[in-house]
């Protein structure tokens, strides 16, 4: 019993460290507040679940989820480097739009 608890543990904290590290990483070293990330996780759940529901192979679904997170990261740059806004008020723009 505490075995699978453990083992569940262990599991969300591998993907919480993942977020983790999409928020850091732009954060500390690009010095640029990204805060897309917050909204391509649900957005990569959301294409990988769909994909995979319509049979789609979950390795192909994985991928394409990350390709899906990286279009927003792009949509966040291209907010910040050719409307001139922002990179903290772009991602929450970008963030938003995510969740909506």
């Amino acid at each position: 019993m505490w075995l699978n608890i453990l083992q569940g543990t262990v599991e969300q904290g591998l993907v919480f460290s993942l977020l983790a590290l999409g928020v850091y990483l732009p954060f500390r070293i690009l010095d640029f507040a990204d805060l897309t990330v917050e909204g391509s996780f649900p957005l990569g759940a959301a294409v990988s679940a769909v994909l995979i529901i319509n049979g789609t192979n979950p390795f192909l679904a994985t991928f394409l989820a990350l390709l899906a997170g990286v279009v927003a990261g792009m949509i966040t740059g291209l907010i910040n480097t050719k409307l001139k806004i922002s990179g903290l008020l772009a991602g929450i723009l970008t963030m938003t739009s995510l969740y909506s």
